[in-house]
């Protein structure tokens, strides 16, 4: 399957919600509670909030996330920048779905590849990231890209059912 990595638009912030939603109602299955995901959608206010956001910061100069495409339709895509931690700092990345029918074709990879590019030209020395610690299949994805535990963990900040994180980082 050939995909296509550019810059998301604010066209593409509802596409992006759909990966987001389907992706969390497989991958989180199991580890946060079934009412929860099952209850999850695509909340239209939302998605005009996001798309405000993202218009603001493309007029800033900064390319927020990433959409993976495949024949022209978006299929996954990656979230990410500077880290708002100041303790741990750096670039980090704050979200990386793939539709679960698209996953292990290299888009994930590839949308991986794509930001930490984007993050090293910004002059970030390393990458962090969260991943649920009961996510074994994004946690060995982190790790095979060359990602290492940092021993830091903390509970999702609510209104997320609470799920125990790990922080993995990258240096450049």
């Amino acid at each position: 399957m050939t995909h296509e990595i550019r810059p998301g638009v604010p066209e593409d912030v509802e596409a992006r919600e759909c990966v987001r939603v389907t992706t969390w109602k497989v991958a989180y299955r199991g580890i946060m509670p079934d009412e929860y995901l099952d209850a999850l959608k695509v909340e239209p206010d939302a998605v005009a909030g996001m798309k405000e956001g993202l218009a603001n910061a493309l007029a800033e100069g900064r390319t927020p996330f990433l959409v993976g495409e495949i024949g022209g339709k978006v299929v996954g895509f990656i979230n990410f920048g500077r880290c708002r931690d100041e303790e741990i700092g750096g670039g980090h990345v704050f979200a990386l779905y793939v539709l679960p029918e698209k996953q292990s074709n290299g888009l994930g990879h590839a949308l991986m590849t794509a930001a930490v590019k984007q993050l090293r030209a910004d002059g970030h020395e390393k990458i962090g990231l969260w991943v649920a610690a009961g996510n074994a299949q994004a946690r060995h994805f982190y790790e095979r890209f060359g990602f290492i535990s940092s021993g830091r963990t903390q509970p999702l900040p609510p209104p997320f059912p609470p799920v125990e994180e790990v922080h993995y980082t990258l240096p450049l």
